[in-house]
């Protein structure tokens, strides 16, 4: 299916914008045209668009079959479904707007006030998408499942009476719906914020604020005036209010010591290496720490991460995600990649890119880099047919698998108010907003060293 288009409206600086995604997507722009306001409303509507169901899935009443029957059946059809997807989306967008937009940005529901975000579905709803199916076991021997067959949508329960499972097959249905309804929309995003240089820094120092406040409030237990004072003051005090993407990014940062012995769904393609190569080293989780070790010729070490380059700290996210995390059809979400990269670095990284949605990932970047679009462009131009391609590839140093499709891209620029979508064809990206920069400068140069010629003549 078609990705959904995004309809941002009064958000941060973006009045009203459309995005649709790619394989992979491209915003480019100035600095505060609204970007990251952009990333951050999609990844919140991503992990939070969800809602109770009802339609033609009424969920109570499947519940109450289930229970009584140990099974409940439902024959689809096109008009109905495509109603539902419809009604629903219009339902969820508007109440993610109204209830949840200020939250992703930990700010008074004020702020956003009239800001919305809407999603026009751009496929009619296919009934004969794969067989999906989803088990949950529960208890010593019960099974609750499940499942669309390309014809009806059938609940089943092994032990259809046990009352143990009640809170968790109205969870597991909605789960299922979701996914049913909307697989254009069921992205699962991953997020690397801006903000993930500061937080490998200082996520311990997050980690001993959270333990002072439980001891404070332990403390206020045995207090005899504890009633005179709330623990939201403690809260208030003690902890920072953070967007949804940096918390949980700074989750995430916190977890990878445990995620040492986890394989990514796509770790056989050994993403992670890339990594390694442009870095000249790579990264050891142990205990509670994190550990960059140097494998520079000449030159080797172990540091911990917090005293290692930015460029080793913010590609360590990455790295333990790929190698541990990645999950096929994901979105990632990086904010700024090239950050404190150097240009030869921020050219492997584009290729990165290129292997990242081979292996069935969707990326999408916010970048100011002219580099990465530059080899974005090259890599569109490898993937078109040409005289002597093999020849040509080898000698320009690229790999066979060095190429993106024209057609996986989307690109646009945060300009005026909103996005302005990039043309795209076998030579790659028209993206104006790098070209005129570097046009300007280009002409400056030349005018100076123009008039200091004319001088050294006299």
């Amino acid at each position: 299916m078609q990705p959904a288009k995004f309809i941002f409206k009064k958000i941060g600086p973006i009045k009203e914008a459309e995005l649709e995604l790619g394989d992979i997507t491209i915003i480019a722009g100035r600095n505060n045209t609204g970007k990251t306001y952009l990333v951050y409303t999609l990844y919140g509507f991503l992990k939070q668009w969800f809602l109770p169901m009802q339609g033609p899935l009424d969920i109570k009443k499947i519940v109450e079959e289930v229970k009584e029957k140990g099974h409940f059946k439902l024959t689809v059809d096109r008009e109905t479904i495509d109603q539902e997807r419809k009604k629903t989306i219009r339902d969820v967008t508007r109440f993610f707007s109204q209830e949840k937009l200020a939250g992703v940005f930990s700010s008074p529901s004020g702020t956003f006030a009239g800001s919305s975000i809407e999603v026009e579905l751009l496929d009619e709803f296919p009934l004969d998408k794969p067989y999906l199916s989803i088990d949950v076991p529960y208890g010593k021997d019960g099974l609750a499942s499940i499942r669309y067959d390309g014809t009806d949508i059938i609940a089943t329960d092994k032990n259809a009476r046990k009352q143990e499972r009640d809170d968790l097959f109205p969870i597991l249905i909605s789960n299922f719906y979701r996914l049913f309804l909307f697989p254009e929309l069921f992205l699962n995003p991953f997020i690397l914020s801006t903000e993930r240089f500061g937080i490998s820094l200082f996520y311990k120092e997050l980690d001993f604020t959270k333990n002072q406040l439980v001891d404070h409030l332990q403390k206020m237990g045995d207090d005899k005036d504890r009633g005179r004072i709330s623990p939201y003051t403690f809260i208030d005090k003690m902890t920072s209010r953070y967007a949804l993407p940096i918390k949980d990014n700074i989750d995430y940062t916190r977890g990878i010591p445990n995620l040492k012995k986890d394989r990514s769904k796509i770790y056989d393609d050994k993403l992670f290496d890339k990594i390694k190569d442009m870095m000249e080293g790579y990264y050891r989780s142990s205990n509670d720490d994190i550990e960059f070790i140097s494998k520079r010729k000449g030159r080797s070490f172990n540091i911990p991460l917090h005293i290692a380059s930015s460029s080793a700290r913010g590609l360590s996210d990455l790295y333990f995600y790929l190698r541990h995390v990645a999950e096929g059809g994901q979105l990632v979400i990086i904010d700024e990649p090239e950050s404190h990269l150097d240009t030869a670095n921020q050219i492997l990284l584009a290729r990165l890119l290129a292997r990242m949605i081979q292996s069935n990932l969707k990326v999408l970047i916010t970048t100011h880099s002219d580099y990465i679009i530059k080899e974005i462009n090259n890599l569109i131009m490898l993937s078109r047919p040409f005289k002597e391609k093999k020849k040509v590839v080898k000698d320009l140093g690229y790999k066979k698998d060095d190429f993106i499709e024209p057609d996986a891209i989307r690109a646009y620029v945060a300009e005026g108010d909103s996005l302005t979508k990039c043309e795209i064809d076998e030579f790659g990206i028209d993206m104006p907003v790098f070209d005129e920069t570097i046009d300007k400068i280009n002409r400056t140069s030349i005018e100076l060293a123009s008039r200091l010629e004319e001088d050294g003549d006299e």
